[in-house]
């Protein structure tokens, strides 16, 4: 049976361009497009974004391009709005999804030429959705949404973007308030068990985690704005390794290979911290400088790439 191949990509902002630079470097070593390696690509926030663009035959090099230069754009604050809604959100949603729709067009899940899928969470239930194409074995009510639609639902992370309308589902906002910061683990669950029989199976598949960085350390919050910043964090922080954790305790016994890869960072980077991009792009290309694709993608078994953990209640 062919090897297929799923991609998750984090949540995290601005710090998109660390996978989007791994990426790079895959489309550089194996010499064609993501969207024909991958067959499911799933994304959080930044990571639906990227995500999204694959999907749609946007190459990684035209992603950092987006990136780099339209960013500024995307995060210019709203004051009147920061203060008519008691510091609600910083930055209208509308711009990003304007963006979206230069590049994506109006294609609707269900026209994607590979398997999809964008995390958000419901405001007024606070209830998880996935995205995903129609399927034979699926609910078949996200099929016909535009791919602009879920993926600003999905970036709209509270106190940072407006909540935005999905048709049929109403105000939602990012997938990572929750448990899907790291989607990898629903893209699985998603893969083999909500599609037709036999079209992904463990012992056949790899998994490529791309995470967007993390910090062991944070300065303590000085304000309410840097609490409601921080407990957001922590919302798509905490459950990323355990997403991994996961996929190692339910997959990997059953033959799915799996590679997590998370730089650590020195210093924590807002997710809307524009300045940063060129730290950040040093950073993505370092990273992607020491990868072997060819390896990660070969049909063999390797120890999965993951942060070191901090044992429990370690001081």
């Amino acid at each position: 049976m062919t090897r297929k191949y799923i991609l998750s990509i984090d949540g995290g902002g601005i710090r998109g361009i660390i996978p989007i630079c791994a990426l790079i470097e895959l489309e550089k070593q194996i010499g064609k497009p993501a969207r024909e390696v991958f067959s499911f690509m799933a994304g959080t926030s930044t990571g639906a974004i990227i995500a999204g663009g694959l999907a749609v035959g946007i190459s990684a090099e035209q992603a950092l391009d987006i990136y780099r230069d339209l960013a500024p754009q995307v995060f210019g604050k709203d004051w009147l709005g920061w203060v008519t809604t008691l510091g609600s959100y910083r930055y209208r949603t509308q711009p990003l999804a304007d963006l979206l729709r230069r590049y994506y067009g109006d294609a609707t899940l269900n026209q994607l030429p590979v398997d999809v899928m964008i995390t958000a969470t419901r405001v007024r239930d606070g209830r998880a959705f996935y995205f995903v194409r129609d399927n034979p074995v699926n609910s078949q009510t996200t099929g016909a949404l535009t791919l602009v639609d879920c993926v600003t639902a999905s970036a709209a992370a509270p106190t940072y973007f407006q909540p935005w309308d999905v048709p049929g589902f109403g105000e939602c906002v990012d997938g990572g308030v929750g448990t899907v910061g790291n989607p990898a683990y629903q893209a699985c669950v998603e893969a083999f068990d909500h599609t037709p029989p036999g079209v992904y199976v463990p012992a056949t598949t790899t998994v490529i985690s791309l995470g967007t960085g993390y910090v062991n350390q944070i300065n303590t919050p000085g304000n309410i704005v840097a609490w409601a910043t921080w407990i957001l964090g922590e919302l798509l922080r905490d459950p990323a390794e355990q997403q991994t954790e996961l996929i190692q305790r339910h997959y990997v016994p059953q033959g799915l290979i799996q590679h997590r890869l998370n730089p650590q960072l020195s210093k924590d980077i807002g997710l809307d911290d524009v300045n940063a991009i060129p730290e950040l792009i040093a950073i993505g290309q370092a990273e992607a400088a020491k990868l072997d694709w060819h390896a990660l993608l070969a049909d063999r078994a390797s120890p999965p790439v993951a942060p070191a953990r901090i044992p429990r209640n370690a001081p």
